[in-house]
């Protein structure tokens, strides 16, 4: 603590010496004009530079002893993660009112660690309750799949494989609807779910391609893959990496012009220690001022009006993957000329971490 500051704390008492001597200046004034004898301004002068001596004394004893504890204070405030486990190791408090403030900050200690621990409770439940509810889902998902498959061997009427094909499309969304909750919710713990390895990245773009295959056919827009490479290896985890450039590429088929012929391109580059994975469609484009937002948690823009599906998780769940696994992920966009994702691997990151 700063001696100014501790002044400052000790203007009262200040005040109140310098009062009590101002009062006993007047009252020996007082007592020797009454008593009829001369006033000894030496005597005056000694009383002051007396009681001065005797303030600063007291005062310079008093920060000495105020000085580690209230310096203690001062450190605390200045630390950018302050935790509680500061309040319980401080040091033992000197006066009776510092020893009640003590008191009471470790039983607020004591109240707000036990509501944190309750919520962390709820917080785990929840995301068990997620975790099996989407598991659960996934069966019921794969069996509507599996009778639509056999609906459309069976049934030969065009009205029928119509409506199958409905029934189709809304069980593929509501399976990408789990994938991104189940996601979301592993992101909590994704330290515990992450692998550092060696991922050949070419094939991954190519099994994410083949995995989209009935999209592409739907769609009628074809992929293309770009590279000068026969194998191209990065650091990260394949499993979240492979999420997120699915997520992309999901994307990319979503808001490209439906049965235009259009192409979904994949470039891969290595520049030195850098590798970069473009994904371009020839879609819509996104307007100017929804770029930078992109990213941003259940922001749809105006594209996720014209797509009323849209739940802007996505590329937020993107975002947030790719920085966690040590990689960068830009995007660049043109109105109705369309939409370029990149992936950034410094292909050594994730081991170093």
């Amino acid at each position: 603590m700063k001696l100014k500051s501790f002044i400052k704390d000790r203007l009262y008492f200040i005040f109140y010496t310098v009062l009590l001597v101002s009062l006993l200046i007047i009252a020996y004034t007082l007592a020797v004009l009454e008593a009829g004898n001369h006033i000894s301004i030496s005597n005056i002068i000694y009383l002051i530079i007396l009681a001065l001596f005797m303030m600063l004394l007291f005062l310079a004893a008093d920060y000495i002893r105020h000085y580690r504890f209230l310096n203690q204070l001062a450190r605390m405030k200045q630390e950018t993660s302050l935790s509680f486990e500061y309040v319980e190791a401080f040091r033992e408090p000197l006066t009776n009112e510092q020893k009640l403030w003590m008191e009471l900050f470790q039983q607020m200690n004591k109240v707000t660690i036990g509501q944190l621990q309750e919520q962390i409770k709820q917080k785990e439940q929840y995301e068990l309750l997620i975790h099996q509810w989407v598991h659960q889902m996934k069966t019921p998902v794969s069996v509507i799949s599996l009778l639509i498959q056999e609906g459309k061997r069976t049934f030969s009427k065009e009205p029928m494989k119509d409506y199958l094909k409905e029934i189709e499309e809304e069980n593929d969304r509501f399976r990408r609807g789990l994938e991104i909750i189940l996601h979301g919710a592993r992101l909590q713990r994704f330290s515990e779910d992450v692998k550092s390895e060696r991922v050949d990245l070419i094939n991954l773009v190519k099994q994410v391609i083949n995995e989209e295959k009935k999209q592409f056919i739907k769609r009628f827009i074809y992929p293309r893959l770009e590279t000068e490479l026969e194998n191209v290896y990065v650091h990260s985890d394949r499993k979240w990496l492979h999420f997120a450039v699915s997520q992309v590429v999901f994307n990319a088929l979503k808001y490209s012009r439906q049965e235009e012929h259009d192409s979904i391109t994949f470039n891969i580059i290595e520049k030195e220690s850098e590798i970069f994975l473009r994904i371009t469609d020839q879609g819509i484009g996104i307007v100017p001022h929804d770029v930078k937002r992109v990213f941003d948690p259940f922001f749809t823009g105006e594209n996720g009006r014209v797509k009323q599906e849209s739940t802007g998780m996505g590329l937020y769940l993107v975002k947030e993957i790719v920085n966690r696994l040590g990689h960068v992920v830009t995007i660049q966009s043109t109105v109705s000329e369309g939409t370029t994702v990149e992936f950034l691997f410094k292909t050594n990151i994730l081991h170093e971490r």
